[in-house]
């Protein structure tokens, strides 16, 4: 039963991924006296040394679902992920470490004003993450936000599995994030 439930949960998460980066390369919404949204690039996040065994599929998921999040926030124009993975793949711990050169790099190339990088400080499947983040603005090399978002379950963990942690974790951290980034930038 939870393999059959982690496969539709999967299968659920691939398809927002795919919604994502549909809707990631759909032209900005139009309206009246609106001004021109930001250009925001999220590389794929790197796991912390006390997060050993987070699969590749897991970041992408986490990357593709804060990008996702950003998008529908609609205060940023967000660079689908595939393109964001091709540009940082090479050298993605520096991409995500102390110095903004690299981040300000993939930023030029990707030709964004902005680069969210970040690391995943706890994934604990019994029901807590925390993800550690930078905003990097690419035309000066500062780090416009910085910070730790945190998450507790928002209930009960019955089975502590995947499917659990991403809708009672993930979810909620991704919103909180959301709504710091588009407080702080816009």
């Amino acid at each position: 039963m939870e393999k059959m439930i982690k496969k539709v949960f999967v299968a659920g998460m691939l398809g927002l991924a795919w919604a994502g980066v549909i809707l990631a390369q759909a032209p900005p919404k139009e309206s009246a006296g609106s001004t021109e949204k930001p250009r925001l690039a999220v590389v794929e996040f790197t796991p912390g040394p006390s997060v050993p065994g987070m699969t590749a599929e897991a970041k992408r998921q986490l990357q593709a679902s804060i990008a996702f999040a950003l998008f529908e926030s609609d205060r940023f124009d967000v660079v689908d992920v595939r393109h964001t993975r091709d540009a940082s793949k090479a050298d993605l711990i520096a991409v995500n470490g102390p110095s903004t050169a690299a981040a300000v790099r993939v930023g030029k190339q990707l030709g964004v004003r902005y680069v969210l990088t970040g690391t995943v400080e706890e994934y604990n499947p019994k029901g807590s993450a925390t993800l550690k983040t930078r905003l990097v603005e690419v035309t000066t090399g500062k780090v416009k936000h910085s910070g730790e978002t945190s998450q507790q379950s928002t209930s009960a963990m019955t089975a502590g599995g995947d499917a659990e942690m991403k809708t009672k974790v993930l979810k909620p951290l991704i919103q909180k994030l959301t709504t710091q980034l588009t407080a702080e930038v816009l």
